[in-house]
């Protein structure tokens, strides 16, 4: 019969009975992702304590879970694999730092004391300018070790403090397709009355008198990254080192009051060189790396400058590449890594080079990467390695998508990823032959 010369309706309606068939079967090739329970996903973190409580139900995008945690020092949320350990150790952080300074010994050392020091630092705050205009020759010592900081901004006192606001400095690219797009968390939305003191005088006149260091000091202790994107973590890490500097106490005093141990997890992006090193001088560390494997001094300055890579994060990132060192391709890593929107996506890319970097030095040597909406390396053995830092793997269509380029078809591809994936996606991943590693161990950094 031909469907043409049927009258109208009848021919809609035999359509319809066409097509709606399809679009059902097109919709069961792919999976909505799951809600999944804490006790699940989590099995070996403690989800409720005295002072915290993580929500049992935990939503998944496909590719990250998104986890909220109800504590005594606000609402936070942790996504991506990992940094549900990272945030709760930063609210233990925040219940020392409020134990330390309600105890007696150190309310009497924080006092304002007539030492040099605490009359430097009262000063500072009262008058800044005047302050900053004694300081004289000290600051221009300090900025000599600096030379550059005119030309990239990396001495600011935004860089230093990471007052970092939705939107790069790096323009629309791959990088804004990269998970964790929506994970926008920002540092510091409010000027705190020590980074206006900073402003006013020079970040130098922090420096000089040792602020910076007892704040990294103190986070050390803490086994937090001193450049944290928690905002309440932030705050209190200024708060508490202010009260220590102005006063009598001294850092070392007052962070061998701080109670337990440190707890350093395998997300964090804090080490002994984020730590024990100035931030000016791991500037230039990171710079010199960066050149060294041939990247050029416009993207290096651009990182410096990326407002969705606290220090820490471009630390680690010139750390994995120095790891990797100059592969074949090296240098096409800097376009996908410059254009992220979003802190989310600048963690997703630290972590998928340290975990490249881990499997190069662990399992096998990689001789190139290229990047194709993520990047994809290729070992001696000519096999395919993807790493994803991801929590819940579900068969989407992105998924689908990405793995049925020409560049995988008849070849030998393997896929590490941080957690864990559905029945779905392992039936499908295995159904063309992609040899799969769950809870893999190249997310075990070694420090």
């Amino acid at each position: 019969m031909n469907i043409n010369s049927m009258p109208a309706i009848p021919k809609i309606i035999l359509i319809l009975l066409v097509i709606l068939p399809l679009s059902q079967i097109h919709a069961a090739e792919y999976e909505q992702p799951p809600t999944l329970s804490a006790d699940i996903l989590f099995p070996d973190i403690e989800l409720t304590k005295d002072h915290y409580k993580v929500q049992k139900n935990i939503p998944t995008d496909g590719f990250l879970t998104r986890a909220t945690i109800k504590s005594d020092f606000g609402t936070f949320t942790a996504a991506g694999p990992g940094m549900l350990q990272v945030r709760l150790n930063e609210i233990n952080a925040l219940l020392k730092l409020e134990t330390l300074e309600a105890s007696e010994e150190f309310k009497r050392g924080a006092k304002e004391s007539t030492s040099e020091k605490a009359g430097a630092f009262k000063q500072l705050y009262e008058k800044p300018k005047e302050t900053a205009a004694g300081i004289g020759e000290g600051v221009n010592r300090f900025f000599k070790r600096t030379a550059r900081a005119a030309k990239t901004g990396i001495q600011t006192i935004d860089d230093v403090y990471h007052d970092r606001t939705p939107g790069s400095s790096g323009t629309a690219g791959p990088g804004a397709k990269l998970p964790g797009n929506d994970i926008m968390e920002t540092a510091v939305e409010k000027e705190s009355k020590y980074k206006k003191a900073a402003q006013a005088s020079g970040e130098t006149a922090l420096n000089i008198l040792g602020f910076d260091d007892s704040r990294r000091k103190l986070a050390k202790r803490l086994g937090v990254d001193p450049y944290t994107t928690n905002p309440v973590l932030d705050e209190k890490l200024d708060e508490v080192t202010w009260s220590i500097f102005a006063g009598d106490l001294g850092i070392d005093i007052a962070t061998s009051l701080i109670p337990g141990s440190i707890v350093v997890t395998t997300s964090t992006l804090a080490t002994n060189l984020v730590w024990d090193t100035p931030p000016g001088d791991l500037r230039l560390r990171i710079e010199k790396t960066l050149l060294g494997l041939g990247i050029q001094q416009s993207q290096v300055d651009q990182l410096l400058r990326h407002r969705m890579y606290p220090l820490s994060y471009q630390a680690a990132f010139s750390n994995a590449m120095e790891s990797l060192g100059k592969l074949d391709g090296i240098a096409t890593v800097m376009p996908l890594a410059l254009t992220v929107t979003s802190v989310g996506q600048a963690r997703y890319m630290v972590n998928s080079l340290r975990m490249l970097a881990s499997y190069h030095e662990s399992v096998k040597p990689l001789k190139s990467i290229t990047v194709d909406g993520t990047v994809v390396a290729r070992n001696a053995d000519e096999v395919n390695i993807i790493v994803g830092p991801l929590d819940y793997l579900s068969w989407t269509s992105v998924i689908d998508n990405f793995i049925s380029k020409d560049r995988f078809k008849g070849q030998k591809n393997e896929l590490h990823i941080a957690g864990k994936m559905t029945d779905m996606a392992t039936e499908r991943l295995q159904k063309r032959a992609w040899v799969l590693h769950e809870n893999s161990k190249l997310f075990s950094f070694t420090r």
